[in-house]
């Protein structure tokens, strides 16, 4: 295999691993937000795992700029926006009502109340679900795709380096603020300005134009800066989640860090076949947590440590599953 195409390869791998860290942060975050549990050892230890996988939502839409953004890989405008259209409005319009109807169905089941009224609030935020921000980001990110391709192919290597240094540098700045004044993020199809950071440096990392010195070495101390972040900032009555943004002081350099050790580890397993199941893991790991947790399964205690790592195996392989089978028959293949 050519090295770029072995070079492109490695995306499988960032696909899965990504998604395995995206499965582990939420399961570690249902046991992170209880208060009463801070400072006990199932609490540290769901915040290092947290912590840890920081850098997943990031990687995804870095694999996005590798892709889209490639120059020896043209695509016009027009086909661009039918072909990605097509690909996200019928997951968006799915998992948002499948999602809604999901939570109404468990407050019915929690407390026996029959509620509806926070399904218009949830769609003007753009969050019908937790998780389901990312597919109305993704929606404005593709909106402006063709124009970054356009831009990036006509600058030189120093000015898309800027351009990374000064999106990735404003956003941190605009975290910090937002978190100073309890703002709130604003409109949704606003939220892919600051991802445009992640979308450039993506491509430039995959091509060797961006590198960042001793990768291991950030990616290890980035996460342990956002964990006692956490830590340090929180107490028994309250939970302050600032480091664990995806634009907080630590988390940019744990995602660019972590891309390059992927796209630079040629030993990394790839599973051709599990990536294109990615897409679906994301959508559908939410509603598998939401059965763990209602079954006792996520509540902390002293296995935390191995327990975690085990229910992430453990709902990565079922949503994997229904992932493959909902791919399996043309009426559900485009919802994942």
């Amino acid at each position: 295999m050519p090295e770029s195409d072995d070079r492109y390869a490695r995306l499988d791998a960032a696909r899965w691993l990504a998604a395995v860290a995206v499965v582990m942060l939420h399961g570690a975050a249902t046991v992170v937000s209880d208060p009463a549990a801070y400072g006990s050892g199932a609490w540290l230890a769901a915040n290092l795992y947290d912590s840890a996988a920081r850098w997943c939502v990031p990687v995804f839409v870095m694999i996005s700029g590798a892709l889209l953004l490639d120059p020896e890989r043209p695509q016009d405008a027009r086909r661009f926006y039918s072909r990605r259209m097509t690909r996200i409005c019928a997951p968006l319009l799915f998992w948002t009502l499948f999602y809604l109807l999901w939570r109404t169905a468990l407050d019915w089941f929690d407390d026996g109340r029959l509620d509806l009224s926070f399904w218009p609030r949830k769609l003007a935020q753009g969050e019908p679900y937790y998780h389901l921000w990312y597919l109305y980001m993704i929606v404005g990110l593709y909106l402006f795709a063709p124009l970054v391709r356009t831009l990036a192919a006509r600058s030189s290597r120093q000015a898309r380096a800027l351009w990374v240094v000064g999106i990735l540098g404003l956003a941190i700045l605009d975290a910090l603020y937002r978190r100073a004044l309890d703002a709130p993020p604003g409109f949704f199809l606003t939220w892919f300005l600051p991802y445009l950071g992640y979308f450039v440096a993506g491509r430039m990392i995959h091509a060797g134009e961006l590198r960042i010195p001793r990768p291991g070495l950030m990616l290890a101390a980035s996460v342990a800066a956002t964990a006692l972040g956490v830590y340090l900032l929180s107490s028994s009555r309250t939970l302050n989640t600032y480091f664990y943004d995806y634009f907080s002081l630590t988390v940019p350099f744990m995602s660019l860090a972590a891309f390059q050790l992927i796209v630079d580890a040629p030993r990394l397993p790839r599973l051709a076949r599990l990536a294109p199941l990615t897409f679906g893991i994301y959508l559908i790991h939410p509603a598998f947590l939401d059965l763990a947790q209602r079954a006792g399964l996520l509540r902390g205690g002293h296995g935390t440590a191995w327990t975690l790592p085990l229910l992430t195996a453990t709902v990565f392989a079922l949503s994997a599953a229904s992932s493959w089978l909902l791919r399996r028959h043309p009426m559900t293949r485009r919802l994942v």
